[in-house]
């Protein structure tokens, strides 16, 4: 078979269709689910000097943030995919901090200066994302 032959290119796109679907099907798309056990354990792996007081999962169990009770150190924890990952959140990296209103709550904005992921939202209650924004410094919340 000739390469300009349009059946040479069909047969490798076909089969590079076909291992999509099959990865589609058996799961490859999944997304991971934050909850409160998974959350803690991340925190004691990733962060293991940080004890984590207050954590609240946001409605779409995509995202988390915690803090130590002294409300010194603060930690972002989201889910990249299948996998969940875990940032110190440093006062210096914080570029805004912003709610938006909705109709369940509110979406709670933190923006930060890292470049792979600089954009945090977590939908928590209005009593929540309150909380939280007073526990970010001052010059950050700029909202």
């Amino acid at each position: 078979m000739a390469p300009t032959n349009p059946v040479a290119m069909l047969i490798p796109l076909g089969g590079i269709a076909l291992i999509l679907a099959v990865v589609w099907l058996i799961g490859g798309a999944r997304r991971a689910r934050l909850d409160r056990a998974l959350v803690l354990r991340r925190l004691d792996e990733d962060l293991p000097g940080f004890a984590a007081a207050e954590v609240s999962i946001d409605g779409d169990a995509a995202a988390a943030i915690a803090a130590t009770a002294d409300g010194a150190s603060l930690a972002l924890i989201f889910a990249a995919g299948d996998k969940v990952v875990v940032r110190p959140l440093v006062p210096r990296d914080i570029k805004r901090v912003a709610q938006q209103p909705m109709r369940d709550g509110v979406r709670l904005v933190i923006e930060t200066g890292d470049f792979t992921h600089g954009r945090f939202e977590l939908r928590l209650s209005s009593a929540e994302a309150a909380r939280w924004q007073a526990r970010l410094p001052a010059p950050a919340c700029a909202a």
